[in-house]
């Protein structure tokens, strides 16, 4: 029985191959926790209405390609990791709204900018198996000078005894890893920013 289950599994992967397939970044967040103590800052965090917007098609196995929404789908994320690090963190919609950042007191803004790869060692099946993010982000004063500015590139793997349940793995992976990363980047290196203008 099961050796049927692998088999029918294969056979609807391979089937639906000869498109792009729609994946997703979002990460599982259990391994970033609360800070003991939370910076004393209020921050906030930008993302273009056209980078949230933005889709991306990179290669899958077989042939096949893959598409996601890389800042729609690690907005999330990257706010839990913002929350979890200051005191309170808010969505600046617009880097010119001088008086939104002002009247919040806003200190930092987080700018994020995402690229990526993937790939699959399989001839048969489409989800990839290796997916690589880069993430580097600038943290601008309030004045728009940058603060602080940081490059992560993670790699996730999987393989088809594991994505075989969820095909977007090998993706989720990566993000996970880089906004671990991140979290510990801003953790050990933002706390000592002087923040005044």
């Amino acid at each position: 029985m099961n050796k049927f289950k692998y088999v029918l599994a294969f056979l609807v992967i391979t089937v639906a191959s000869g498109c792009a397939h729609q994946i997703q970044l979002n990460p599982n967040t259990d391994l970033l926790v609360e800070a003991d103590k939370k910076i004393d800052t209020v921050v906030g965090y930008h993302i273009s209405d056209a980078d949230r917007l933005k889709k991306v098609t990179t290669p899958g196995g077989g042939g096949d390609k893959v598409t996601y929404t890389p800042y729609k789908d690690t907005e999330s994320v990257l706010f839990t990791v913002l929350s979890n690090t200051f005191k309170d963190v808010f969505l600046v919609k617009s880097l010119d709204d001088e008086s939104f950042i002002t009247d919040n007191n806003i200190k930092l803004i987080f700018v994020p900018e995402i690229t990526t790869q993937s790939s699959s060692s399989s001839p048969f099946t489409w989800p990839p198996t290796k997916f690589v993010i880069n993430l580097t982000v600038k943290a601008m004063k309030s004045n728009g000078d940058i603060a602080w500015q940081k490059t992560i590139e993670k790699t996730g793997e999987a393989e088809f005894d594991e994505f075989k349940n969820d095909f977007s793995l090998s993706a989720r992976r990566a993000a996970e890893q880089v906004f671990l990363q991140l979290a510990e980047d801003i953790k050990q290196e933002v706390t000592s920013l002087d923040l005044t203008e």
